[in-house]
């Protein structure tokens, strides 16, 4: 079959426009039907209460800065992002959540629109509905974190290094927001590295031997000096606390593979009380299924977008900017650098014990940007007299070999650096997911015979209907901190105090325990029942089975009246133990 007979187009059109209507509904509908999670709390902009919260509260972009950089394991882009649009639209959970759906939602149009430049329109086509019918893509869509952002970020900048590779529009206004797509990336996904890494391998394979560098390619060179300081900082940030991650490539390519996790797994970052179907024979047995035939679509994906007859691209330099080039790779190492020695100077301000070992690496890293520099002056000095690596080349020549690329590229440098320092996560993944899916659609495409498509289509109908089933009912955290609120808030009086445990897995329930409502209380707990000896008091317990050590001892003159008990969470109701009933009657007709 072609891509390029009229019954083809429609058909590609009348695809694309039910993904992008049945896409969007289960996107933007039931927005705040799920609980916040607790990676949802650094969204800046929520209130919460100083020194109870973990992460503290992001009220201004040097609390964004600060706290993500000591605390977190990503970069700020998102949340920098984030923080002008909360001041807007507030932080109810439909507000936070909107931005990743609408950039799933576009990531769906923009696949398309990939196919397309590449001559695969069916192809994307079909792409765009798998992704639009994923329940992976669909669940992270929304979610308040940076990860639909990425996805609609990776596309944009592939998009983006089409149209300008072909010349098509207006150049000088393309490349820069090229740049700024690859550094909003870099800046919110330590991932999105491998994603740019391919991007700088592919143009420069198709650079014609005894040429000068094309504008795009010193376009990248200049992105990778300005972001490298984000790679200093992430070197930072990991020695920060992370959830467990893994280095299993096998396991991890049994689950990424079929449909980009078109099935979840309970390795798939989720806890495994979520995971429906979770040992069930047959489940599995349709799950290895999936995985052959993915398998064997990617290699025919593979192999078709390699031998694509799309035209070679037309990378071009300006000579008389050279010197343009050389100032503005200079003067991004000289930002880079003074930006990575603030940071060092930030650092010194800290106490030594709340200070990562890892600032060694960051320190080392301080010659990174000038270093990146120097390459960028040298291989622009003397691209034309590189050797030219003709079986290189071939492989990687045309747009066809971008998407291939970009399908298994990135996963094989992240696999690789997962052997020295576990990484790989489901989550992380999802700006990879479109460019597999392309493949595979590709693999669908191009099937010798009609009725072998005809015969797989019911299969990828049901496996989009099975994915969106499957993750429909997962939720990051196990317990349901919108429910618990639900049950607990009625019986608190606004006289009672409120005891929470400072940690990360607790910090959901303030999102609706607010302080301008209840007397919240995170540490010195003896103190406060001391200047309040008749408030009653509340313990706030998730997932842990009794108060901490320092709640016990301000409880010990009290005796527990009254539990309410949830899955992974439950409230505890102290009153003095010397009240007679009398008095407990009285206070609670006062009240």
């Amino acid at each position: 079959m072609t891509e390029t007979a009229t019954v083809w187009r429609y058909t590609a059109g009348a695809l694309l426009c039910v993904s992008l209507v049945l896409g969007g509904w289960v996107r933007l509908s039931g927005l705040e039907a799920k609980s916040i999670s607790h990676p949802e709390m650094y969204v800046p902009g929520i209130p919460l209460p100083e020194g109870i919260s973990e992460p503290a509260p992001r009220m201004t972009v040097s609390r964004i800065l600060t706290g993500t950089f000591s605390s977190d394991t990503h970069p700020p882009g998102y949340y920098l992002l984030m923080f002008p649009w909360t001041r807007v639209a507030g932080t109810s959970l439909r507000a936070i959540r909107l931005p990743s759906a609408v950039f799933g939602l576009a990531s769906i149009l923009l696949v398309f629109w990939l196919g397309s430049l590449a001559g695969w329109r069916l192809s994307g086509a079909l792409a765009a509905a798998l992704l639009a019918f994923s329940g992976y893509h669909v669940f992270w869509s929304k979610v308040a974190r940076m990860f639909a952002w990425n996805c609609f970020l990776g596309l944009a900048a592939t998009v983006l290094l089409l149209v300008i590779a072909r010349g098509r529009g207006p150049r000088p206004m393309l490349t820069p927001l090229y740049v700024i797509t690859i550094l909003a990336g870099v800046a919110s996904h330590v991932f999105f590295w491998s994603l740019f890494t391919v991007h700088m391998i592919w143009t420069l394979g198709n650079v014609r031997g005894g040429r000068e560098l094309p504008d795009i390619c010193r376009a990248q060179l200049l992105a990778f000096v300005l972001g490298s300081p984000l790679l200093a900082f992430a070197a930072y940030q990991s020695g920060n606390t992370v959830a467990e991650l893994s280095s299993n490539v096998v396991a991890f390519l049994a689950q990424f593979l079929p449909f980009a996790f078109a099935l979840p797994d309970k390795t798939s970052g989720f806890f495994t009380s979520s995971v429906p179907f979770e040992g069930d024979l047959v489940f599995l047995a349709a799950k290895g299924i999936l995985l052959l035939l993915a398998v064997g679509l990617l290699a025919r994906g593979l192999r078709g977008l390699f031998r694509s007859p799309a035209e070679r691209p037309l990378l071009t330099a300006e000579p008389s900017r050279r010197r343009w080039w050389r100032l503005g790779w200079v003067s991004a190492g000289a930002i880079g650098t003074l930006e990575i020695g603030c940071f060092l100077l930030m650092v010194r301000q800290l106490p030594p014990e709340f200070i990562n070992s890892t600032i060694r690496i960051t320190k080392l890293l301080l010659i990174l940007p000038f270093t990146l520099t120097l390459v960028a002056l040298l291989l622009d000095h003397y691209s034309s007299k590189l050797p030219e690596l003709h079986l290189w080349k071939r492989i990687v020549a045309g747009e066809g070999a971008l998407l291939a690329l970009l399908a298994v590229g990135p996963l094989i440098l992240l696999a690789g650096f997962a052997q020295f320092r576990p990484i790989l996560n489901e989550r992380g993944f999802l700006f990879a997911a479109p460019y597999l899916l392309l493949a595979l659609a590709v693999g669908v495409v191009t099937l010798r015979r009609k009725v072998w498509i005809a015969a797989l289509t019911p299969v990828l109908v049901l496996t989009c209907f099975a994915s969106l089933k499957a993750y429909s009912g997962m939720m990051v955290d196990p317990a349901d901190y919108a429910r618990f609120a639900h049950q607990i808030t009625p019986e608190i009086r606004s006289s009672d105090l409120v005891f929470i445990h400072k940690a990360w897995y607790e910090t959901p329930i303030l999102y609706y325990l607010r302080q301008d409502r209840y007397r919240l209380v995170g540490r010195n707990y003896e103190a406060v029942c001391s200047r309040d000896p008749d408030a009653r008091v509340w313990v706030v317990l998730l997932y842990d089975s009794d108060p901490a050590r320092d709640m016990q001892n301000a409880l010990a003159g009290y005796r527990a009246v009254k539990t309410i008990a949830a899955p992974y969470a439950k409230a505890i109701l102290y009153e003095h133990a010397d009240w007679p009933k009398s008095h407990i009657l009285s206070k609670t007709f006062e009240n």
